[in-house]
């Protein structure tokens, strides 16, 4: 079962329990967002349903069989309140699960801060409603995934036997609290607690960042903390394309990697004209559905099934949905 652990859902209206900060939802980016989607002119009460619909359809007519949706959850004081003045970016859990409504290949991954006051409570909620794992950037969400606080929560998801995918190193897109909340050995708390982590992008610190790399503290802590792994996800990207590399050279990353797009990062099919040829590579650049087109940059890379079937073994997938895809 091919599964894309790493899309990101994307929300504007508060009364679909979404928020985008000004500072995301104007100007350049916003316009190049858009445009990149297919979505230029639509209007912003309109986007988020947009947006939904657009996600479902190209996960129906692609060869995944399943994509995982990411809620986004806020930022909280240390009270545990909802923090509007830092909260950038907001996904509700309940927004999240509606989206999955409408295709039987969308699975939800909700998001819980561990700040949140009342964080226990939604962690037993989501994980009742259906949730397959758990999405967090501790760099984006005030979160030290190491606070001794976090500790009982930690043990909690792991007794739930939820997966979090958790962002590693640097982040790039949400605006950022604390930088240093992202890197892998920050997680090793939560290891310890027996919380299958999936570290987003195997903890590469992205081109951006070629003197500060964290790839290698992910690779080394594969040999000590056999719940870790990672995803490819933003791999077929300008910003991180280089680890594609070294994850295939290396036979235990291979073993310990998952597939994920990170869309709605955009693909960059022709920055790997080099290894496929600018014939492969400008074919590939013509698919017009980005969850295909990323399946299909990293088929032709020589990304193996077993990386490209390893989410469904990780998620906590529907037991309905585990016997038919095994009949």
């Amino acid at each position: 079962m091919i599964i894309d652990i790493h899309v990101h859902m994307i929300g504007m209206n508060p009364e679909n329990g979404c928020f985008i900060s000004p500072k995301l939802s104007s100007g350049l980016i916003y316009q190049l967002f858009t445009w990149e989607l297919g979505l230029s002119g639509v209007g912003r009460d309109d986007l988020d349903l947009a947006y939904r619909d657009q996600v479902v359809a190209w996960a129906e007519e692609s060869d995944l069989e399943g994509v995982g949706i990411l809620a986004f959850d806020a930022v909280y004081n240390e009270l545990g309140h909802f923090d509007h003045e830092r909260t950038q970016y907001y996904v509700s859990n309940d927004y999240c699960f509606d989206v999955c409504e409408y295709s039987e290949k969308l699975f939800p991954i909700a998001s819980v801060n561990p700040w949140r006051r009342d964080a226990f409570d939604e962690l037993e909620r989501v994980s009742e409603m259906g949730a397959v794992g758990l999405k967090l950037i501790p760099n984006s969400h005030g979160v030290d995934p190491g606070n001794p606080r976090f500790q009982r929560f930690w043990r909690r998801v792991a007794e739930l036997g939820l997966p979090l995918i958790s962002h590693a190193s640097f982040e790039h897109t949400v605006p950022v609290i604390e930088q240093s909340f992202g890197k892998p050995e920050r997680l090793k708390p939560v290891l310890e607690e027996g919380v299958t982590v999936i570290a987003a992008h195997c903890a590469g610190s992205g081109v951006a960042h070629p003197f500060e790399e964290d790839f290698g503290t992910w690779r080394a802590m594969l040999d000590d903390h056999p719940n870790l792994w990672g995803d490819i996800s933003a791999m077929a990207s300008v910003s991180r394309f280089p680890y594609i590399h070294r994850v295939l050279d290396d036979e235990e990353a291979r073993k310990r990697v998952v597939l994920g797009s990170d869309f709605p990062v955009p693909i960059a099919p022709m920055v790997f004209s080099p290894q496929l040829g600018w014939a492969k590579a400008r074919k590939l650049a013509q698919i017009k559905n980005p969850l295909q087109q990323n399946l299909e940059v990293f088929k032709a890379l020589g990304v193996e099934d077993a990386i490209l079937e390893r989410g469904a073994k990780l998620l906590r997938l529907p037991k309905k949905r585990l016997e038919v895809e095994d009949e």
